[in-house]
């Protein structure tokens, strides 16, 4: 006797939940906390440093004309940036959005409009955090696209000349202020290092927002613990020893350094995954700093010569640093 049993079953209509998870929800700390400057006038954004004369402690003798002169502004420089073009082009076709029924979507080229505002954002996060060096458009040579680059928080913060417009000597982030210790021996005297070497620079003691990778933030949790030498017949050996001082009816144990506080100034960590690498952090005094935007992330709708809807998400900005004397940076290899 025939029967019918499910899994030969004809017709069956799809369960699809109506909802699309997303879990990639990473944070953009760095452009979010960089003021936003004035709009540029140019590609080209430029503007001046100076500095302070070393004290003198020299004496005037009484009645002596004066015979010497000084020009206090023989130290102003210029420093300069190019602004960078961020664009993302999407399309869907006809039938995708007239014929298709998508779940958890109204609406696919509204979804990927909003999508791609957030996916330009990251794109200026990663390009800010990154390494790069400025540099100039040439259009396309031998098939190769050579667009405007903007100098990076990476390049900027270097004790080295840079390539293109270099910073001059005189105001190139000093090598105290760049610590290259690996995170696995990271210590608190390494800190202390880089905000000490920004005060020499500044005069000032301030709470700096310190953009970290997630193995830099392990390193700073990890100066919680302290090492106790054991002391053996054939070696020396170290033993991890961990202090806690929390509530006594409390059942929740703290292990997570968000803000350090040294000699010379403070640390307030901000985690991201846009470093140029999981170990880099930037010692950012956002008073040094500015995004100047031409305009800020904007949709604007293509032509539709029969390939469905199109549209141009895009934005054009240029980091500023006023004087790269003020930031520190972290920079291990591993």
């Amino acid at each position: 006797m025939a029967a019918l049993f499910e899994r030969s079953q004809v017709g069956k209509r799809e369960d699809l939940a109506d909802y699309i998870t997303l879990v990639d929800a990473k944070d953009t700390p760095a452009t979010s906390m960089i003021p936003k400057g004035n709009k540029p006038g140019n590609t080209l954004l430029s503007w001046q440093v100076d500095n302070m004369p070393s004290p003198s402690v020299a004496g005037s003798v009484d009645g002596l004309d004066v015979s010497a002169y000084e020009n206090l502004n023989e130290g102003r420089a210029k420093l300069s940036n190019y602004i960078q073009v961020f664009q993302r082009a999407i399309r869907v076709s006809p039938l995708s959005v007239d014929v298709s029924i998508v779940a958890g979507l109204r609406d696919e080229l509204a979804g990927m409009v909003a999508k791609s505002i957030k996916v330009l954002k990251r794109d200026m996060e990663k390009t800010v955090c990154g390494d790069a060096d400025m540099q100039a458009d040439a259009g396309v040579v031998e098939s190769v696209p050579t667009p405007y680059l903007t100098r990076a928080l990476g390049s900027w913060i270097n004790n080295s000349a840079q390539s293109t417009n270099p910073v001059p000597s005189a105001y190139r982030t000093p090598s105290a202020s760049i610590n290259t210790t690996v995170t696995g021996s990271f210590a608190e005297t390494d800190a202390q290092a880089v905000l000490t070497s920004i005060y020499n620079e500044t005069g000032q003691m301030k709470t700096f927002d310190t953009v970290v990778g997630p193995t830099l933030k392990r390193a700073f949790s990890n100066l919680l613990y302290t090492a106790t030498q054991l002391s053996t017949p054939t070696a020396n050996t170290f033993a991890s020893v961990r202090t806690l001082n929390r509530d006594a009816f409390s059942d929740t144990i703290s292990s997570s350094v968000d803000l350090f506080e040294g000699d010379f100034g403070s640390l307030r960590l901000h985690p991201t995954l846009f470093n140029f690498n999981a170990f880099r952090g930037y010692v950012l005094d956002m008073d040094l700093l500015e995004l100047r935007y031409t305009n800020l992330p904007e949709v604007t709708e293509l032509p539709n010569a029969g390939g469905g809807p199109a549209r141009l998400i895009k934005a054009v900005a240029g980091l500023v640093c006023k004087n790269p004397l003020g930031l520190g940076k972290f920079s291990a290899s591993s």
